[in-house]
């Protein structure tokens, strides 16, 4: 069984319109979505306040989509250092929080996202940080926390083991010059992955739906890996199948 996982970036009560459009194109095409949730005030809103986009999340979760830790506020915090800043602002672009967060940082952030997730009812087993950028503290606050599962850019992480597995992910960059070069990048990228029959990560944001190509592309992206066989699961079923079936066998 060949996997794709198609993860919703930003799901939050600022982005709910674009959230729920981008979740129905995916659900047409009967995709199992991981949805990235902030759970922090992030662009003027907060999770708690907003209870029709949490009526709308708690459906969302009955049908089968997966809840996912997204950070806590998304916003840049620390102070890395020259190199490091550099890495964070070209790949997170104001995002990266947990990018130079020490162990009291993370562990105070990550408290707080999943005790705002767990007060309106979600379970999240995984973390997703914002940008794929975390600090050695963020992966053993995660541990601490009895979270089971994290990601980079390229890797799907066991929390209990350590035990990495390589499956690359696609991502868009709306909103930058840099679009139309990441379009036609990641449907190379995929194109490999599918030649190949190795699994792949679709990562869709919220803005990507107003820029055409953007929104072609990730389609495009989705359309192709079922096209080619492949099976759409979220990151829990992913994590499940790669670390813990093998543990129990």
């Amino acid at each position: 069984m060949t996997r794709l996982v198609v993860s919703l970036h930003d799901v939050a009560p600022s982005t709910a319109e674009k959230s729920r459009r981008w979740l129905e194109l995916l659900e047409a095409r009967s995709l199992h979505v991981s949805l990235l949730v902030v759970p922090g005030r992030w662009q003027g809103s907060e999770l708690r306040s907003s209870g029709s986009f949490l009526s709308w999340l708690r459906r969302a979760e009955s049908n089968g989509h997966e809840v996912v830790l997204h950070g806590w506020q998304h916003q840049r915090s620390g102070s890395p250092r020259r190199s490091r800043a550099r890495i964070g602002a070209l790949l997170g672009r104001g995002c990266e929080e947990f990018w130079s967060a020490d162990d009291a940082e993370a562990s105070q952030r990550i408290a707080d996202g999943l005790a705002t997730l767990r007060d309106e009812g979600f379970s999240p087993t995984g973390f997703v940080a914002p940008g794929w950028l975390m600090s050695q503290a963020t992966i053993r606050a995660l541990r601490a926390a009895s979270m089971r599962y994290t990601v980079t850019h390229t890797r799907v992480i066991d929390l209990e083991s350590l035990h990495e597995r390589r499956v690359p992910v696609t991502s868009q960059r709306p909103n930058s010059r840099l679009a139309g070069a990441a379009a036609y990048g990641t449907l190379g990228l995929a194109a490999l992955q599918l030649s190949r029959a190795k699994p792949i990560r679709v990562a869709i944001h919220p803005n990507d739906i107003v820029e055409p190509l953007l929104r072609r592309t990730n389609l495009r992206l989705c359309d192709n890996a079922i096209g080619h066989g492949y099976t759409s699961m979220t990151y829990r079923d992913l994590h499940h199948l790669e670390f813990r079936s093998r543990i129990s066998s």
